[in-house]
């Protein structure tokens, strides 16, 4: 199985991260993982060209930029795309939410879906407010990668109340139970 970790934190060593990271280090041999930190690329805004007949199915996007060269292309190829964010004012980081604004490159005329559909994913948020402040912005994720993509979603997690960056306990619940997710792959 090829496995896509996409950061969409600033912070390598925060939170967001230490629950992508306990996934992808417990994964079996016998699959591929690869890490993107979104904040290491440089990528445009989505210009909603309108043009997915003639541009997208040609050449992606009318931008050549690090998600052409480089994103996409491991997005296409992954079975499997875990997909991490921190809650930045009431939803998912900036840099995250400009990378699914390209994702329009998978929309045809007709609004199906091409490439994505069957892929599967899994979903991790957090947040310095209680739990439950803001499991919308997962919600929002599973949603629009299940039901408008069409991916299969395998698990999502959603942990409050982290007031420090990297406050995660390296014997906590949410570490332990997503290495063991990583382990079933």
């Amino acid at each position: 199985m090829n496995i896509l970790a996409i950061y969409g934190s600033p912070n390598k060593q925060g939170n967001t991260a230490m629950i992508t990271d306990s996934i992808i280090g417990s994964i079996g041999e016998s699959n591929y993982s690869e890490r993107v930190y979104l904040y290491d690329k440089r990528y445009e805004d989505c210009m909603a060209c309108q043009n997915a007949e003639n541009i997208h199915k040609k050449q992606y996007c009318i931008f050549i930029d690090d998600f052409t060269n480089y994103i996409l292309p491991k997005i296409n190829k992954a079975d499997l795309l875990i997909i991490s964010s921190p809650v930045y004012m009431g939803q998912i980081t900036g840099k995250l939410k400009t990378l699914f604004d390209r994702w329009h490159t998978y929309i045809t005329d007709d609004y199906s879906i091409r490439i994505l559909p069957g892929k599967k994913f899994i979903t991790v948020t957090t947040s310095a407010a209680p739990t439950e402040r803001f499991q919308n912005v997962s919600d929002y994720l599973n949603s629009w990668l299940s039901d408008f993509f069409k991916m299969e979603k395998l698990a999502s997690f959603h942990v409050g109340d982290l007031m420090e960056s990297g406050s995660l306990m390296s014997n906590s619940q949410v570490l332990k139970e997503a290495k063991n997710l990583g382990s079933t792959f």
